[in-house]
């Protein structure tokens, strides 16, 4: 075989480097710069806090430490400056008396929160007492426990969706079957572990919320698969994982991020699971509805999505048009010539098998079976065994061609439609070819 001209082998080595690497890339640049830019100059933006006494002198101390880094609701004593923590309005409250300065916090919101408080006040100050209205359980002395649940509740439900693509012999509905039951899994055994560490309180309404946003993870992942193809996974992994997980609030809350993460932290699902959690575990409730509405506006993004590709496919088919491939070239396989018999685990399942037999009945071994789109382009070439069997999987939700060849005999060509979990069997007969006699190219 002749060496490949260096001239053509290096543009190829780059487009294929490029077709492999890409999403690496998107994944260190998403974590390299987005948690980057989220974490690593935390500063308050508009902190609500409550003050009981002078409360414009308290504000233009809190300008000059840190201008524009809080703001200043008077409350008229110590039981409303309580009620706004606890109703979530404020994310603490100061006490101006001379003679025993108070600061009440919430742990809940997150210990870097609780900290930026405590270091901000003290100097206005002598003899500062800290009260915490909202203490965490125990196990999670640092309020950011219930951070690395969320990923455990969120993380797998998105690389769910990315190994089950190559499970080409589900059907949609066994899919969707598959997610539901793969949210209740996660929601369960994600909160029997956390509450056995004591990272989180007793209190199982965490699962049907941990549910809702696991399946919502799936299905607008699932649903997004036709619309971006092959860049489904840089695009989900940045909306599910980088992005919802830098603005979720777990570990640095929103008021202290950059203006770009406080705009996503009440739309994405994760910091709408973190507050509607925080809220369920240590502030009675408070907030939890709006976060849940949030929620399944997720999930009815994700129902439309796959609903209407499925409604979309089933009037391609009606029009008997073939609509185009949807192959995320990471992890969907490819079409691929598949023994006829004896499969290994690990292996393809077959979406097309059949036979190959003469007009009487014998079996046509090494037979050509030939599969192409609907604009001719070949998506696989097998022979038939000995048998005259062939299979092949892997192939796309679409219109194919089968076109079927044998030495001596006349081809056999059949156009039918594959869809996700549907097997189909296309046995063909192939016909000798005609003899020409002399008399046959006689002139008439």
């Amino acid at each position: 075989m002749a060496e490949q001209p260096l001239e053509t082998a290096q543009p190829r080595l780059v487009r294929t480097l490029a077709e492999n690497l890409w999403f690496p890339v998107v994944v260190f640049l998403g974590f390299a710069v987005v948690y980057l830019a989220a974490f690593h100059h935390p500063r308050p933006h508009d902190v609500q806090v409550a003050v009981i006494g002078p409360a414009a002198e308290v504000q233009h101390a809190l300008d000059k430490a840190a201008p524009g880094g809080f703001h200043v609701v008077p409350v008229p004593d110590v039981a409303a400056a309580r009620d706004a923590i606890l109703d979530r309005a404020v994310s603490g409250a100061f006490a101006a008396d001379p003679a025993h300065p108070v600061l009440y916090v919430a742990r809940a919101n997150g210990f870097t929160l609780q900290s930026l408080l405590t270091q901000t006040f003290t100097p206005l100050a002598h003899s500062l007492s800290v009260v915490d209205l909202a203490p965490t359980v125990a196990g999670d002395p640092l309020g950011n426990g219930l951070f690395y649940l969320l990923l455990a509740w969120s993380l797998p439900s998105y690389f769910v969706v990315m190994m089950l693509l190559r499970a080409v012999g589900l059907s949609r509905r066994a899919r969707i079957l598959t997610f539901v039951g793969w949210a209740v899994f996660l929601s369960v055994a994600g909160f029997l572990i956390a509450h056995a560490m004591d990272v989180i309180p007793a209190d199982p309404v965490a699962i049907p919320l941990a549910f809702l946003a696991s399946l919502v993870v799936s299905l607008v992942s699932q649903g997004l698969v036709p619309i971006f193809k092959q860049y489904f996974p840089g695009v989900a992994m940045m909306t599910f994982v980088i992005l919802s997980s830098a603005s979720s609030g777990g570990t640095v809350p929103p008021q202290m991020q950059p203006g770009f993460f406080r705009f996503l932290h009440p739309i994405l699902p994760m910091g709408n699971l973190n507050d509607a959690l925080r809220g369920v575990f240590y502030f009675h409730g408070t907030g939890v509805a709006e976060h849940v509405l949030v929620l399944c506006a997720w999930l009815a993004l994700g129902i439309v999505l796959n609903a209407g590709h499925a409604l979309w496919l089933r009037r391609q088919v009606t029009r008997e048009t073939a609509p185009p491939v949807e192959d995320p070239v990471i992890e969907m396989p490819r079409p691929t010539a598949l023994p006829a018999t004896g499969r290994r685990f690990g292996e393809l399942e077959p979406m097309l098998v059949g036979t190959v037999r003469s007009t009487s009945g014998e079996r046509v071994g090494g037979a050509i079976v030939t599969v192409t789109d609907g604009k001719g382009r070949q998506l696989v070439r097998t022979t038939a065994d000995g048998e005259g069997a062939f299979a092949v999987g892997g192939l796309p939700e679409q219109f194919v061609d089968v076109v079927v060849t044998a030495p001596g005999r006349q081809p056999a060509a059949r156009r039918t439609f594959f869809r996700e979990g549907v097997f189909r069997r296309e046995d063909f007969v192939l016909a000798p070819e005609p003899v020409l006699t002399p008399s046959s190219h006689r002139p008439q």
